[in-house]
C-alpha cells in the first residue's frame, strides 16, 4: 500500500515571512499550512507542534519547519513509523524535487480502517464458501456410514469437495501471505513448463471428458520465474478453462515466441464471459463468479491472483471473450 491516493492537495499557505502570531490563527483552522518563498516555491510544511516547540520565533522564517520527505510511492506502514518516531501528524510529499500535497496522519487511518472492514466483509465471504465444501463432506461422511451402495460415487464427492476447500485455503494463504514473499526464481525453460503444467491437469480433463490439444513452440525461451507461483497461474487458467467449457469439448493451448517474448494462449469453446463483468474478473473477491458447466465452485480470488503473479515476473496477462462462444487468455513473459 503506498500512499498515493491519500495525498491532499487541497491546503492552505503561509509566506515564509508571516508573524507567528498571524500563523496561530490559520492553524486553528487547519491542520497545517504549505509555507512559500516569495517565489511562491513550496519549502515544507508547518504544523501547531512547531510554533508550541519554538513558542519564541516572531517570524516564521526563524522556525524550523524541516521534516521527513515523503514520496508517492512510499510505504504506508513506513510512513507511519516515521510519524511515530518523530511524532508527526502530517509530512509533506515531493516527487523529483516538486512539492504535490500532504499526507496526514488522520487520513491514513481513515484509509487503514476502511481496508480492514473491506477485508473483514471479503474474508466472511470466503469463509462462507469454505463451509460448503466441508459442510458437504460432512454430510458425505455420515452417508458411507449408513450404506455400503455407490460408496466409490460418494468417495469421488468427498475428495471433490476436499479439493474445492483446499483450493480456497491456498488462495487465502496466497493471498495473506504474499506481501511478504521473497520470489525464488531459477533459470526455466517455459515451453517444458506449460507443457508440464498442461500434463497436471489431465486428471479434470477426463472427469469432463474433455480434450486439450497443445501446439508449444520448437523455439527454446529460457526465463528467470518462481516456477511455484508461475505455476499457480497457469493452473489457474487451465482450470478456469476446463471449468467454463462443456463436456467433450476442446481446449487449445499453444505458445509463440514474438519479438524476444514468449506468448501463451489458452484457448476454450465454452459459456464465455457476459460484457457486463468482463472489467470485474481480475479484481479481488470479484463478485464475478460463476459455477463451472458442472456447477463447479468457484472463490472468486484465482484471476486477481493470477494477474498480480504475471505482472511480478514483468509480464502481461489479458483476454478475449464472447458469451456462449468461449474465451481466449494470453500471458505474455
Amino acid at each position: 500500500m503506498i500512499v498515493k491516493e491519500l495525498i491532499s492537495d487541497n491546503y492552505s499557505t503561509a509566506s515564509v515571512l508571516e508573524d507567528t502570531r498571524d500563523v496561530w490563527k490559520y492553524l486553528a483552522e487547519c491542520d497545517c499550512l504549505a509555507v512559500v518563498d516569495e517565489d511562491s516555491i513550496t519549502l515544507g510544511i508547518v504544523t501547531i507542534k512547531d510554533l508550541i516547540f519554538q513558542c519564541d520565533c516572531r517570524n516564521l522564517i526563524d522556525c524550523d519547519i524541516s521534516k521527513p520527505l515523503v514520496t508517492p510511492t512510499s510505504d504506508i506502514f513506513d510512513v507511519l513509523s516515521v510519524m511515530d518516531e518523530g511524532d508527526f501528524d502530517c509530512l509533506p510529499v515531493y516527487d523529483n524535487g516538486n512539492f504535490l500535497g500532504i499526507i496526514k496522519l488522520i487520513d491514513i487511518g481513515k484509509n487503514l480502517a476502511s481496508v480492514c472492514n473491506q477485508q473483514k466483509v471479503e474474508y466472511h465471504k470466503v469463509v462462507h464458501d469454505l463451509r460448503n465444501p466441508i459442510s458437504n463432506i460432512a454430510g458425505l461422511l455420515q452417508l458411507l456410514e449408513e450404506t455400503t451402495e455407490d460408496n466409490q460415487q460418494i468417495l469421488k464427492l468427498c475428495a471433490s469437495s476436499c479439493n474445492h476447500a483446499l483450493n480456497i485455503l491456498d488462495d487465502l494463504i496466497y493471498l495473506a501471505g504474499q506481501e511478504n514473499h521473497s520470489p525464488i526464481k531459477e533459470m526455466t525453460e517455459l515451453n517444458n513448463f506449460y507443457a508440464t503444467c498442461v500434463e497436471e491437469q489431465k486428471g479434470l480433463l477426463l472427469s469432463k471428458g474433455i480434450k486439450i490439444e497443445t501446439n508449444f513452440s520448437n523455439q527454446l525461451y529460457n526465463r528467470n520465474i518462481d516456477r511455484k507461483q508461475l505455476k499457480r497461474a497457469v493452473d489457474n487458467l487451465l482450470s478456469n478453462a476446463i471449468k467454463f467449457s462443456y463436456p467433450n469439448s476442446v481446449i487449445k493451448v499453444s505458445t509463440k515466441l514474438e519479438r524476444s517474448k514468449l506468448t501463451l494462449k489458452i484457448l476454450d469453446a465454452g459459456i464465455g464471459i457476459p460484457q457486463n463483468i468482463q472489467p470485474e474478473i481480475f479484481n479481488g473477491f470479484t463478485t464475478a463468479r460463476r459455477p463451472g458447466t458442472a456447477g463447479e465452485p468457484s472463490t472468486g480470488l484465482g484471476l486477481s491472483l493470477t494477474k498480480r503473479c504475471i505482472e511480478d515476473h514483468g509480464g502481461t496477462i489479458f483476454f478475449k471473450s464472447t458469451e456462449g462462444k468461449g474465451s481466449k487468455f494470453y500471458i505474455t513473459l
